[in-house]
């Protein structure tokens, strides 16, 4: 996981690095056609892209009734159909249903004589529809029957009437690789104005182009484009997300389909970019089909300048193949189509970035040998090595380290390459580099942080014992003079607390402003840490800083009751303590705000009426002064 934090951490988190997430090419969306149960067999060819989220296809069994060719699908039985609740026809009694489920078994038949009779005997087969919308005609062009298709078009039922998602006859049609329905749909003449059946779009805006195009229905698809007769506008044959069949055929791997979609009369761009600027040849890199590369250098070589095109954060065809673990399609972006290796997307992170961050040696090696900087920060002046050795991936590390004469790496922070597998509890990692790299025991970062206050404040116990092994020192300080006790009671680490106590860390050491380890795990609400210095380490909580000020001013000022509570009842920390400016640890929490302390202040026996002559100021008048009404009032009622 990467660095993350706010502004209230400690030091070490005052900059946050955003992890590379894992790639979705697109956002997960609904499916193309939705639910398609165990009546209505045909599914997507595997395998799914894992990492391209596409609008696919959805079945409930994802391993039955798997095609086992474009052209060739196996049906079910006649009792998988009727059992199958999606053949029950809506608002319809059960003899009504077996019905339905008797014509739908004739049709999977092919029993055009018993489907005859069904239709004949029951008109009202032609009104009705399954669950999910479907009529008779849907199941019919699904299976290829032709001569029911043309018989149910006679009786009335319309190629163009879709289904609860909006999927026609011709969606379904191309869905089973239904040539011959297709065929005869196609030849059928429409009335003056009609849209071409062709382009009409389901609730997710997908035509049956984009269909042809996913499943690789490639005669399908030459029937459909030697349809088109609108050709100037053609382009905007576009889903909801903006993207065109080309780029669904190249999200698919499917080279013969993008070859036909190509085609200079239907005046499809190459580069035409969908709602979150992906073009088709970075749906071809970022897809993890068999035979991407051809995809890749099929649109690549059709227009060079599209491989350096970047989507909406910055990521260009390279990146996602990296994120994709596409190790042929870089080769191919590398090598064949002289990808440059170093482009930068939104967060000025490059390949070798998300390379190194996936311990993705070979394709490390790759960029490399194409001359891919070793040392390149991204906006958060980070190089690829610090982001290998967070994820431990140990070959990467070295292997970018050696690129770089054997020397570490520093980030904008100054942290180096192994204080980020510090910090990211790699302890593996952690001993390769005290193994071959001789860190220096002394070293800081830009806040003054050593390797072991960074393990002291991630709470790595592990870590902690084999730094003090190794030399680190327990009593080093930071910029603040914080010692890796007192960053380890400010995170609520107990066991690291405990250890280095009991190693000889000063429980009383201050700080800058005076502030002991029992002040830090206030500050930072750590209640069963600082019960457990208090009453197990022998912590005292009398402390005062450079203000006068006391632990329980500073729990106050935090607003956690539960350290309050732990100060009042197992220390001698006084309530009535006054800082500099005569101010009490109630005044404080009523300055701040903080109604809970207050209350509890007062059940404890913290003074209503303490008068603070510096400030001029009561606990009351702090509350009013700073517009708590809330505590206003609960103080009103104790005075």
């Amino acid at each position: 996981m990467a660095l993350t934090g706010s502004s209230d951490d400690i030091p070490l988190m005052r900059h946050p690095i955003m992890e590379i997430s894992q790639f979705h090419f697109l956002e997960q969306v609904d499916c193309v056609l939705a639910n398609f149960q165990a009546c209505e067999p045909h599914k997507v060819p595997k395998p799914i892209p894992t990492l391209l989220v596409i609008r696919i296809i959805e079945f409930d069994d994802v391993d039955k009734h798997i095609p086992e060719s474009d052209g060739e699908v196996k049906f079910l039985q006649c009792q998988d159909l009727c059992s199958d609740d999606e053949c029950i026809p809506t608002s319809t009694s059960t003899m009504s249903s077996n019905y339905f489920a008797e014509a739908i078994s004739a049709i999977c038949e092919n029993d055009v004589t018993a489907f005859e009779k069904l239709l004949k005997q029951h008109p009202q087969l032609t009104d009705s529809r399954s669950r999910g919308g479907r009529s008779l005609l849907t199941f019919a062009v699904l299976h290829d029957r032709l001569r029911v298709v043309q018989l149910l078009h006679k009786k009335g039922q319309q190629f163009s009437d879709g289904d609860d998602n909006g999927d026609t006859a011709i969606h379904w049609a191309t869905v089973g690789d239904a040539r011959k329905s297709v065929k005869y749909i196609l030849s059928l003449p429409r009335a003056t104005g009609e849209m071409q059946w062709i382009l009409l779009k389901d609730r997710q805006g997908i035509t049956p182009i984009h269909l042809a195009a996913m499943l690789g229905r490639t005669k399908i698809l030459k029937m459909f484009t030697a349809a088109v007769t609108d050709y100037d506008n053609f382009y905007q044959c576009v889903d909801r997300i903006g993207q065109s069949p080309l780029h669904y055929a190249a999200s698919c791997a499917r080279a013969e389909c993008c070859e036909i979609l190509l085609d200079e009369r239907l005046g499809l761009p190459i580069d035409q970019k969908d709602n979150n600027r992906h073009t088709p040849l970075m749906c071809a890199a970022a897809s993890s089909y068999p035979g991407a590369e051809e995809c890749v250098r099929l649109l690549g070589r059709r227009k060079s300048y599209s491989i350096t095109a970047r989507n909406n954060r910055g990521r260009t065809a390279l990146h996602l193949a990296i994120m994709s673990c596409n190790s042929t399609v870089v080769d191919v972006l590398l090598n064949e189509l002289a990808c440059p290796p170093e482009t930068f997307d939104n967060d000025a992170r490059t390949p070798l970035h998300y390379a190194a961050q996936r311990g993705q040696l070979d394709i490390v090696e790759k960029l490399l040998a194409v001359n891919a900087r070793n040392a390149t920060r991204d906006c958060f002046g980070v190089s690829p090595a610090h982001y290998a050795a967070q994820g431990g991936h140990r070959r990467v590390v070295s292997r970018i380290l050696a690129s770089a004469g054997g020397m570490d790496q520093y980030d904008s922070d100054g942290r180096s390459c192994f204080m980020w597998a510090v910090i990211a509890d790699q302890e593996d990692m952690v001993c390769h580099f005290l193994a071959n790299f001789e860190p220096d025991r002394s070293y800081r970062d830009k806040y003054g942080y050593t390797v072991l206050h960074h393990a002291a404040q991630v709470g790595s116990l592990r870590l902690v014992k084999l730094l003090v092994k190794e030399g680190w020192n327990i009593h080093d300080v930071d910029h603040a003079n914080a010692t890796p006790l007192h960053l380890a009671a400010g995170k609520g680490c107990t066991d690291v607390v405990r250890l280095l106590i009991m190693v000889g860390a000063n429980g009383e050491q201050g700080d800058s402003q005076g502030r002991t380890p029992i002040f830090y795990a206030c500050l930072g609400g750590q209640a069963h840490t600082l019960k457990v210095m208090i009453s197990e380490l022998n912590c005292k909580a009398s402390h005062t800083d450079k203000l006068g000020r006391t632990a329980l001013h500073c729990a106050a000022f935090a607003g956690f009751t539960a350290c309050i509570e732990v100060l009042l009842d197992e220390s001698d920390c006084p309530i009535y303590k006054e800082d500099v400016d005569q101010l009490t640890a109630l005044h404080i929490a009523c300055e701040r705000g903080k109604y809970d302390c207050v209350k509890h202040l007062l059940q404890c026996g913290a003074a209503v009426n303490a008068l603070s002559k510096v400030e001029d100021a009561t606990p009351l008048s702090c509350a009013q002064v700073n517009g708590h009404q809330q505590v206003f009032r609960i103080r009103t009622n104790h005075v």
